[in-house]
């Protein structure tokens, strides 16, 4: 048995230009404006955050999770399970990537990715409904988790000076999560009770980041996003907390730490899904950075 929430934004569809010289019309403005759009970046100075071109900071999440979820059946709500403490899956540490591209002295493209994985077996201590199945007290059971996080967002500086700048931005954070409990016997699976919950789908925020340059060789960037929404099936919220401390100590190379906390509700009533989803992850970043 599956069940599966998805979230999906609207596709745009273009329709087919017959004639060469109407893809004349269209591409060479399009070109005129990207070059216009990216011809300031080329005054672009590597090692300084207030101006560099490309940026990607690579290194480990020292991870820290809380997940409470929920699986409701067709006929029954499910039990509220703390992943942790009722199936016995612990925190991870994981390699996380984020890289931004200043497209303009004021616009800027900015990427995060990260995924993590978690397996456990534990025997149960209560019961536990999960999407209209019962797993009772003292079975032996085998739970995984699986989650992908990526975000993509534009930002635009409204404030620069020498030493800081402030930007606000729009973003998309994909949240990827994947959960599923099996009843074993003597370490063999049961097959009236495996069940696998799937949420998928990308969640608007909007942001307040800022970077401050105290001298030549180091900086500091801090970001806060939030979303709240409540539409149709979906009501939940976005809290994404960021800051960290580099030290540029080449042109191109530098080495930083921080902390990052995330925070999604999402309660689901769709055809689907039935549901609820609390997840929150928190931990320090240690990153090599490298600027062009």
């Amino acid at each position: 048995m599956t069940a599966a929430a998805h979230f999906e934004s609207p596709v745009p569809v273009f329709n087919k230009v017959d004639s060469r010289a109407r893809w004349r019309q269209f591409a060479l403005p399009a070109a005129a404006v990207l070059l216009a759009a990216v011809a300031p970046a080329v005054h672009a100075e590597a090692g300084d955050p207030l101006s560099d071109r490309f940026n990607i900071q690579l290194g480990g999440f020292l991870l820290s999770t809380e997940t409470t979820l929920r699986v409701d059946g067709e006929f029954d709500q499910g039990t509220e399970i703390d992943s942790e403490r009722d199936l016995g899956l612990k925190d991870s540490d994981r390699f996380r990537i984020d890289a931004y591209w200043r497209i303009a002295p004021k616009h800027k493209i900015r990427l995060m990715y990260f995924d993590t994985s978690n397996s456990a077996d534990k025997t149960l201590e209560r019961t536990i409904e999960f999407n209209d199945t019962i797993y009772t007290v003292g079975l032996d059971v085998h739970a995984k988790t699986q989650t992908q996080v990526t975000e993509l967002a534009y930002e635009y500086t409204f404030m620069k000076r020498d030493t800081y700048d402030l930007s606000g931005s729009f973003g998309i954070h994909n949240l990827k999560f994947q959960t599923s409990l099996g009843g074993e016997l003597n370490g063999n699976p049961l097959p009236n009770l495996q069940n696998t919950a799937e949420a998928n789908g990308p969640l608007p925020v909007l942001g307040l980041h800022g970077v401050w340059r105290f001298n030549d060789q180091f900086y500091i960037d801090a970001l806060v996003q939030y979303f709240q929404i409540s539409f149709d099936q979906y009501d939940g919220s976005v809290t994404d907390l960021t800051a960290s401390a580099v030290w540029q100590f080449s042109k191109h190379v530098g080495v930083g730490a921080g902390w990052n906390n995330f925070i999604t509700k999402v309660d689901v009533d769709g055809d689907n899904f039935n549901g609820m989803l609390r997840w929150k992850y928190g931990g320090a970043r240690i990153f090599v950075t490298a600027s062009f």
